[in-house]
């Protein structure tokens, strides 16, 4: 594994989905002691799109085999299953949530910044007119 092949936003979606693949795995819902984890509810999903993103990241990267770039459409996928993570967090959220629907919330978000950082960064920057270099007469 290749690691420091990672960009800083992609360091973030990397840390982002390890978060979401925790959070499966702990209390989603706890009431009056009684707790449900992840696994037994919406957090198969979670956990299955996590565990994409994370090949998709790690395959595309170059941290797993050669060397490679990242292609747009790499990450338009990963944008997708950083918002699917997201938007499941905010639709199970309720009075009764517990640790791993908190952290499946804020990874998911964590997770779309990145994903949506590392989509812009691919863009060529674009300069002003007036930016241009400057002509002395």
């Amino acid at each position: 594994m290749k690691i420091e092949r990672l960009t800083m936003p992609q360091r973030i979606s990397a840390v982002a989905i390890l978060v979401v693949i925790l959070a499966a795995f702990l209390p989603w819902v706890s009431v009056l002691g009684v707790s449900v984890i992840g696994l037994e509810v919406d957090g198969v999903m979670t956990l299955v799109l996590a565990l994409a993103g994370a090949v998709v990241l790690a395959v595309t990267t170059g941290v797993v085999g050669g060397t490679r770039k990242p292609g747009r459409a790499s990450r338009i996928v990963l944008l997708v299953l950083a918002i699917l993570v997201a938007l499941i967090g905010v639709v199970d959220m309720n009075g009764a949530a517990a640790v791993g629907l908190y952290l499946t919330l804020f990874g998911g978000l964590a997770w779309v910044v990145g994903a949506v950082w590392e989509l812009n960064s691919m863009q060529k920057p674009r300069i002003a007119p007036g930016d241009g270099p400057q002509h002395q007469d």
